[in-house]
């Protein structure tokens, strides 16, 4: 058809890849098809090549035909932070940004790609969200599609893709759920921009109305943990549904909510594109890859774009700046070098009487710092400021004061690791806990759980157990 192009849109998880192929013409889009691929393996650096060639061979069986791709990654790939953005330029907020990121998140600044999302101002200070993700996925992912023939425009995530083509413009504020049958991706909207994104795994519980119950209770906790400022009862939640429950499912999502939370079918808003999904159940895991499509539709880019970061991007210098610089650099390296060779010659007997002393010495210097280390480990505990009370003062605050949490064990290693193990009367209360703790990052950089379950058969209490890792301040 002239003026018809053709744009895939993949939703990648763990599980594997969803695939929608929509037509375009004169700015309306259309579904052609879908499908889905499940990898049935671990996708790691050996095998992405290997199933992008799986990939390949299931998009030319399906009749997918379309080379050019957009990329939706599921959220636990991702970290994320909220943070204000000075008053600058794009150009000059580029930059500052890049800094910021730097120090925001804990992995090395190299191991990541930076990007952010929200509205920035040239004249005021605004909050927006710092992503980052890692680099090595990335690179995973692209080495997947490279096999599987695509050509990439663009790497988004998933959720973020539906915020974009399917937001209700009419409210101010509101959050989003993206559902699928080991997880969910739950993320707040204000102002057009949003300011959080969480992952949080899922189990389908053997029928949809018991993924439906777990689900309501859920989307209580997350509302209840994670308030944005200026959002009041009642919550609006815009559900996409990728895991096929039944209509009358999400129609009881909302009875089983109450009145404080109002929940609607994000399916809509796709229709309201122009574009119609399947009724089928076996067609709901389509509804993000189409949204990650429709980004690639139109003027505006993707939310936010792995590929073409707008954070720590490198500028392109022209060869022959790099070989007058590389000449400078040289030319300093060899007078670097004569000087060296010339401070050398003069401290040379200095150098060998040194060593000389150092060897002689060298059991009593061994013994002397062996008596540093112990003086310095016992002082951690006599000083007035002991860093191991430091510790256990922040893990105190991070308990409720009502008796519906305590531990019963703590584990605390020289080097910071540790372990909580207790029991809790409240799951709400256990979640505030570990938030508590997880955003307390300069103290506890680090803080995972390793299980909650059920205490036993005739047991109302649940057990827990948390591995963190707390980071000693210098000078105490």
């Amino acid at each position: 058809m002239v003026g018809t192009r053709h744009i895939l849109g993949l939703a990648i998880d763990d599980a594997g890849v969803v695939a929608t192929e929509l037509s375009v013409q004169s700015g309306r889009a259309e579904v052609r098809r879908t499908g889905e691929l499940l990898w049935g393996q671990e996708l790691t650096a050996d095998s992405a090549r290997p199933l992008g060639q799986r990939l390949r061979q299931f998009l030319r069986e399906q009749g997918f035909t379309s080379k050019r791709a957009v990329v939706g990654l599921a959220a636990k790939w991702v970290l994320t932070k909220e943070v204000d953005a000075p008053p600058a330029s794009p150009e000059a907020l580029a930059g500052l940004l890049s800094i910021q990121a730097e120090r925001a998140f804990s992995l090395d600044a190299d191991e990541l790609i930076f990007d952010y999302c929200g509205r920035t101002s040239a004249t005021e200070k605004s909050p927006i969200l710092l992503l980052a993700a890692r680099r090595q996925m990335v690179h995973q992912i692209k080495d997947l599609t490279e096999a599987a023939g695509l050509q990439v425009q663009a790497m988004t995530l998933s959720a973020l893709a539906c915020s974009k083509a399917l937001s209700e413009g009419g409210l101010k504020s509101w959050y989003g759920l993206y559902t699928r049958p080991t997880y969910c991706e739950f993320w707040a909207q204000l102002d057009g921009s949003p300011r959080f994104i969480k992952h949080v795994p899922m189990s389908k519980n053997g029928t949809p109305a018991g993924y439906a119950d777990l689900l309501a209770s859920t989307i209580e906790r997350l509302v209840l943990l994670s308030p944005v400022p200026g959002q009041t009862p009642p919550y609006a939640i815009t559900a996409y549904d990728a895991c096929g429950l039944p209509e009358d499912c999400l129609e009881g999502l909302g009875k089983r909510l109450g009145p404080q939370i109002k929940v609607s079918n994000g399916r809509a808003g796709l229709r309201s594109k122009g574009l119609a999904l399947p009724d089928h159940p076996d067609q709901a895991c389509a509804i993000a890859a189409a949204a990650v499509a429709l980004t690639a539709v139109g003027s505006q880019k993707p939310l936010v774009d792995f590929l073409n970061p707008r954070v720590g991007a490198k500028k392109a210098v022209s060869h022959k700046r790099v070989i007058v610089w590389g000449a400078g650099v040289a030319g300093a390296c060899v007078l670097g070098l004569l000087v060296l060779l010339a401070v050398w010659h003069v401290y040379r007997s200095e150098i060998i009487a040194s060593n000389a002393w150092l060897k002689e010495n060298e059991a009593q210097i061994t013994a002397a710092q062996e008596f540093v280390d112990r003086y310095k480990y016992a002082g951690s505990w006599v000083s007035r400021e002991p860093q191991f009370l430091e510790c256990l003062r922040g893990l105190t605050t991070a308990f409720p004061e009502e008796p519906s949490l305590w531990a019963s064990s703590l584990a605390l290693n020289e080097n910071g690791t540790g372990s909580i193990i207790g029991k809790t009367m409240s799951e709400v209360s256990f979640y505030e806990m570990l938030d508590k703790i997880t955003q307390n990052s300069k103290e506890f950089p680090d803080a995972k759980m390793m299980y909650l379950r059920e205490g036993g058969r005739e047991s109302r209490e649940k057990e827990f157990a948390i591995n963190f890792k707390f980071k000693f301040q210098a000078g105490k």
